[in-house]
């Protein structure tokens, strides 16, 4: 820090007198700079990067600090990192005294590094969260595609499940024509040894339809095993598919809600990112 002692003006006094504290309001890394008309009175080092700016330097005409004091009128100033080092937003202000004239100046140059990392930081959370919800859209629709497969499986498996209640009542009808078919048999047994010797060969084919529907009602219980077999399987099946419809549906709505949420993030982050610009 450096200061020229010999100042008389009261408010440029008051201004050296609190650039310390002027400085510490800042949070970012900041130097203070402060002049009379024709020099430099005090300057405050940033922590990261210096001016040659001495006490008692004479401010030439096309100086920043002339060109201030001239228009009496704020400006500010971009310094590009290839000049030292990092890049840096220097805001000058004129110091006016009781009468508003103008007495000298005082700038803030602010480095820009925590601005340009958190634009940084926002352009790539930006970035991150547009493929996030690109991703998350498409899985949305594979969400929505899933659950439409899984809807379209339950009505199979109703389908399935009315053609197993179908074949039952086929089964039953069969089952009735059997035990018809052997009371018929078993009838036509005892009209045939009624009928002697005439009735032998009528016998022989007493035997065989009393046979066929003892076959037929056989037949008829094994199939009826299979299908309440089958009514078991098809009752889990329901209830997997089920249970998969739902997580399906929830899963769809829960996809939805998360890609509106990163739509609202991606939003949020170029305002983000446009503050950091502003900064």
């Amino acid at each position: 820090m450096a200061i020229d002692q010999n100042i008389e003006n009261e408010t440029l006094n008051h201004y050296i007198s609190s650039a310390k504290t002027i400085k510490n309001l800042f949070s970012d890394d900041v130097s203070i700079t402060i002049s009379d008309c024709e020099k430099i009175l005090l300057h405050l080092d940033s922590n990261h990067f210096k001016f040659d700016v001495p006490s008692g330097h004479i401010i030439e005409p096309d100086e920043p600090m002339a060109k201030v004091m001239k228009n009496n009128k704020e400006e500010t100033f971009f310094i590009p990192e290839e000049v030292l080092g990092v890049a840096i937003n220097t805001r000058i202000v004129p110091i006016r005294d009781e009468n508003n004239q103008v007495i000298g100046t005082i700038a803030v140059a602010t480095n820009l590094h925590n601005q340009y990392k958190l634009r940084h930081v926002a352009e790539q959370f930006s970035v991150s969260s547009e493929e996030i919800s690109a991703s998350t859209e498409e899985l949305s629709v594979a969400a929505t595609d899933l659950s439409t497969y899984m809807e379209k499986l339950k009505e199979s498996q109703e389908d399935m499940t009315k053609q197993v209640d179908n074949t039952t009542k086929i089964l039953e009808m069969i089952n009735s024509v059997a035990k018809n078919t052997r009371i018929l048999g078993f009838n036509a047994g005892i009209e045939a040894a009624r009928s002697g010797e005439y009735g032998r060969g009528f016998s022989v084919v007493a035997k065989e339809i009393t046979k066929l529907a003892d076959q037929s009602a056989e037949s008829v219980k094994e199939i009826r095993q299979l299908l309440d077999g089958l009514k078991d399987k098809v009752r889990d099946i329901a209830f997997i598919i089920k249970e998969s419809v739902d997580i399906a549906q929830n899963q769809s709505s829960s996809i939805e809600e998360i890609s509106k949420n990163m739509q609202h993030l991606a939003q949020l982050a170029e305002d983000i990112e446009e503050m950091a610009k502003k900064l």
